[in-house]
């Protein structure tokens, strides 16, 4: 058959009957192996990118979640509770001892509050009729309010309350007895040192003399277990809000006890802090799962046509990286943490999360292998011996401490100090501090403070220690900045997720290098396909040309013989 082109349309059926098409359409199919293989590849490494940052937001996801675990007064749970929560309430942190506690409330603190005796029969009615001055002293500040000709009693409110200098801590409203309205004075803060005091007044109705103090500015008074012991001794506070009386406790005062006081008990919320662990290993199995299923089996339908499996991340360097730095971990022993010596009683009762009953299933026939498992019973005896031991292996954030006598920890800078184990040693000579080391670093010393602090350019920049044993000689221990093991976590996921720097990041973008050129490889081949078959076309349509004029001449040759005869 012969097939004429004209742009895009075709006509075949004639010429000489050959089907040129086919013939077409199959070189053609066999020249595009190549290109076939190429978009089976942008089909594999579009969804492998598509994967790492559907991993990426996960841990993204358990990064924020491990943040409400982040800190010890998180996980840690204490509850308190008092024999009448209506006249003393009672909230518990994570450093409040277990115990009880006896509470008596003597008085409650409260505001200062002056009324006017004065009055006016109207809120509109014009107090002044030329300029004025309204003095008054709140705390140890005096004030002063120009008070306009003209004004009335409402508006004068208005000045005062929108005054700047006062800031709200006087505010000032009208009260109606029924017949008139009378001016009221009103301190916002409670405790004894914040007075009212009018000082003076241009005004008539508005001098000193004309308020009367209804409610004195007084301070809380509390006895705690008996102390002070004297009848006439309190505990003082400006606020019915306590938070430094009982370490780790907030008492709210709602009323006063009467001298037999409440009991306030605090307990160890056991179950809450076996509830934190589950919800830490819930999260953490997730992950695991998820990256590990990167490695399981898929099919797709290569260039040939044929179903071919693959591993979608089998094998990627970065995601193994990934894998095992989270692992790790888990693993190992926590950041700054030190095993316990219970001949010395020195270090941490509980350094890693097998000492906790925290394990990694090794069990291959078990469903959960791979994972981390709990051991209740193991976790439960940790919880009752040193429960904050526990929280804080989890959940301790840049968490200093000296693991010697010779030095006291005494601050970190925060995201600056590394969390770690330091070997500190000074050296004291005639009672002078005159040298230190930590980890070997040459670090400053204080001769007048006995401090010594790690120098910048290293993990322990900005640890600051007290000499303690100030003896001749040279002394000196281990000093500790510990990571819990979430917030370890925590700071491996933010390295790994960066949006700029991160591991994953790094990944996604060599998979899009390998897209991008591979689409600039795809458009190449797709050209010389493109020219091929064009140069195929003119082929045969030469050749269906010429096929066609030798049938003419058969014909012609067949007609010439016929008339021979």
């Amino acid at each position: 058959m012969s097939e004429y082109w004209s742009g895009s349309i075709t006509f075949t059926g004639l010429g000489s009957g050959t089907d040129f098409d086919s013939i077409i359409e199959a070189t053609v199919n066999l020249e595009s192996h190549r290109l076939n293989r190429m978009k089976a590849w942008e089909k594999q490494w579009t969804a492998k990118k598509e994967l790492v940052q559907e991993i990426n937001t996960k841990l993204v996801e358990y990064k924020s979640a491990l943040s409400e675990l982040d800190s010890v007064n998180k996980f840690l749970v204490k509850t308190a509770s008092s024999t009448n929560s209506s006249t003393l309430g009672v909230t518990a942190g994570a450093d409040a001892l277990p115990g009880t506690h006896s509470v008596v409330v003597d008085q409650l603190a409260q505001n200062d509050i002056w009324s006017g005796t004065y009055g006016w029969a109207s809120s509109g009615d014009v107090i002044t009729a030329s300029a004025a001055t309204f003095s008054l002293k709140y705390g140890n500040t005096s004030y002063a309010v120009n008070v306009p000709a003209g004004t009335t009693l409402q508006t004068l409110v208005n000045i005062i309350n929108a005054d700047a200098d006062l800031n709200d801590g006087v505010r000032v409203s009208l009260v109606n007895d029924g017949s008139e309205w009378h001016l009221q004075l009103r301190g916002m803060d409670l405790g004894a040192g914040n007075t009212i005091q009018v000082t003076g007044s241009t005004m008539t109705g508005l001098s000193s003399d004309d308020f009367v103090n209804t409610q004195a500015a007084q301070n809380a008074k509390m006895k705690v277990d008996g102390y002070p012991p004297g009848a006439d001794e309190w505990i003082e506070r400006s606020t019915n809000v306590v938070d430094d009386v009982i370490e780790g406790l907030t008492l709210t005062l709602n009323n006063v006890t009467g001298s037999s006081g409440e009991r306030v008990t605090v307990v160890t919320d056991t179950d809450a802090i076996i509830a934190n662990v589950e919800n830490f290993i819930k999260l953490t199995n997730e992950i695991r799962m998820a990256i590990s299923a990167l490695d399981t089996v898929s099919t797709d339908e290569s260039y040939d046509n044929e179903t071919t499996t693959f591993y979608e991340l089998r094998g990627n360097y970065g995601m193994d990286i990934v894998e095992q730095s989270l692992q790790n971990i888990l693993s190992r022993i926590g950041v700054g943490f030190k095993r316990y010596d219970a001949t010395s009683t020195e270090g941490d009762l509980y350094s890693s999360l097998s000492s906790v009953g925290i394990k990694t299933e090794s069990d291959t026939s078990s469903t959960d292998f791979g994972l981390l498992i709990i051991d209740y019973d193991e976790l439960e005896s940790a919880l009752k011996k040193d429960a904050t031991a526990v929280a804080r292996l989890f959940s301790a954030e840049a968490d200093g401490v000296s693991y010697t006598g010779d030095l006291t920890y005494e601050s970190s800078i925060a995201k600056l100090t590394q969390g770690g184990l330091y070997d500190v040693q000074y050296q004291i000579v005639g009672g002078v501090l005159v040298g230190a080391t930590i980890n070997g670093n040459p670090a400053i010393v204080d001769a007048q403070a006995w401090t010594v602090t790690g120098v910048s350019g290293y993990p322990e920049q900005g640890l600051l220690m007290g000499v303690a044993n100030r003896s001749d000689g040279t002394h000196g221990g281990d000093v500790a900045i510990r990571q819990g093991k979430i917030n370890e976590t925590i700071d491996e996921l933010a390295r790994i997720t960066d949006l700029e720097s991160g591991t994953l990041v790094i990944i996604k973008n060599s998979y899009q290098s390998i897209i991008d050129n591979n689409a600039k490889s795809i458009a190449s081949e797709e050209a010389r396909i493109e020219r091929l078959q064009a140069r195929l076309v003119q082929q045969y349509a030469r050749l269906e040309a010429t096929l066609g004029n030798y049938e003419n001449i058969n014909t012609s040759l067949e007609s010439l013989l016929a008339q021979l005869d």
